[in-house]
């Protein structure tokens, strides 16, 4: 759970300081609290750091909340309901105290410790927002009117979305069903992934096979869908023609036809510059250069090990390493806390099975905060995917991760259209 929290945290404390600025002293100690998975000693953090930087329950009340909302989830984590709730309620910002509590209905059911507790949980969370959403008083004085009616209009979405997740975790289909649909402020093929994948789970657990399938689909032509998706799309397709036989021919059509749109969209976005070039070792200590991979195609993928998105795309990285055998991947682990870097990064490589050949990134020594490769290249984010051709010259840089297909067909636009240079 603590990662699950650390990750949430993290946003949390980029919204709620972006409202109130605040030193990057301070952010990174409340982001150093957050690593704190003792309620009692998360307290005496809170009120040292509150006291250190001389901070105002009325001035800085949004930051005093996302700290209190750091001790409410160490609660949480311990099993303590009643002080974390007693915790959320003694939060200035009533969107604050709903967002904590939905954060922490998704943190049960994502670690299966007590779905019925989550299900309560998101149930309050609406029932709370219900409450408040059209009362001017609950608007805080610090916030301005067109920021509070943005954040209300927004959070209804979201909270219906953990409503229909827990109550399908604990087999309440119908009543999830009338949830997910709420939870779409438009087309749900618009949604989340991982929201539409639910939805359409959901349809066929009530028996609208149909309506799934055609969700599925649309989904499938557009190069949106996940490995869930596609699994349901199949098993439907199994179920409607009574026979498995031409699915993987369909499916692969569809899937042809997203990668050639990509490829007249990507073409635009081609770049010609020089690869920084950069030595770092691999996990078995040996020397690797881009310079030495001349010749080769190259796909540079950088990644941590606290990073979600950048975990969530590996199975989708495996699955083009196969595609391309002739393309050298190489996933450098980046931004990494240096005290025991490489067995943390060789464990979670082990434990999942990755072939990766992984490379760590160095700090710099003016700037232990910054690091060489990652510094060379000036992704804006991680992860981030970058192609180099075999002339060393980098073609494209890609960041961010939605799923496994769009990733998948991605690569494989930027890959072709670099081979059709050739």
């Amino acid at each position: 759970m603590k990662k699950i929290k650390f990750f949430f945290l993290s946003i949390a404390i980029c919204s709620a300081l972006s409202m109130q600025a605040q030193p990057d002293a301070l952010v990174q100690q409340i982001k150093n609290m957050g690593k704190e998975n003792n309620p009692a000693k998360s307290q005496a953090l809170m009120k040292k750091i509150i006291k250190d930087n001389h901070l105002l329950a009325g001035k800085d009340a949004e930051t005093i909340d996302i700290m209190k909302g750091n001790v409410a989830m160490d609660y949480l984590e311990g099993g303590n309901y009643r002080e974390f709730e007693k915790v959320i309620y003694s939060m200035s910002n009533k969107f604050n105290e709903t967002s904590f509590m939905s954060m922490a209905a998704i943190t049960l059911i994502q670690e299966k410790k007590d779905l019925t507790k989550a299900e309560a949980l998101a149930k309050k969370t609406l029932d709370l927002y219900n409450s408040y959403k059209n009362d001017p008083k609950a608007r805080p004085a610090y916030m301005a009117a067109g920021d509070w009616e943005r954040f209300m209009s927004f959070a209804y979405y979201p909270y219906c979305d953990t409503y229909a997740m827990a109550l399908q975790a604990v087999g309440k289909n119908k009543e999830a069903l009338n949830y997910q649909e709420k939870a779409f402020d438009g087309p749900p093929e618009e949604g989340l992934p991982s929201s539409v994948e639910r939805y359409a789970t959901l349809l066929t657990l009530n028996n609208c096979d149909e309506k799934a399938y055609s969700l599925l689909l649309q989904m499938a032509k557009t190069g949106k869908s996940t490995d869930g998706m596609n699994s349901l799309l199949r098993a439907l397709y199994v179920k409607m023609n009574k026979d498995a036989t031409g699915y993987d021919a369909f499916f692969d059509g569809l899937q042809e036809n997203v990668v050639s749109e990509l490829k007249k969209e990507l073409k635009t976005k081609m770049t010609n510059t020089d690869a920084p070039d950069f030595s770092l070792r691999d996990l078995e200590d040996k020397p690797v250069s881009l310079a030495d991979l001349k010749g080769k195609m190259v796909v540079l993928d950088f990644w941590a090990t606290w990073c979600l998105p950048c975990k969530a795309s590996f199975p989708a990285m495996k699955k083009l390493m196969i595609q391309y055998p002739d393309v050298i991947f190489l996933f450098i682990a980046t931004q990494e806390k240096q005290d025991g870097a490489t067995e943390r990064i060789k464990r979670f490589i082990t434990q999942n099975k990755y072939p990766f050949h992984v490379l760590l990134d160095k700090p710099l020594k003016d700037n232990p905060q910054m690091f060489e490769a990652l510094s060379a290249y000036k992704p804006n984010g991680i992860p981030a995917k970058i192609i180099i051709d075999t002339n060393g010259k980098q073609r494209f840089l890609s960041t961010g991760f939605s799923s496994d297909t769009e990733l998948i067909n991605e690569m494989k636009a930027m890959i072709q259209l670099i081979r059709d240079q050739y």
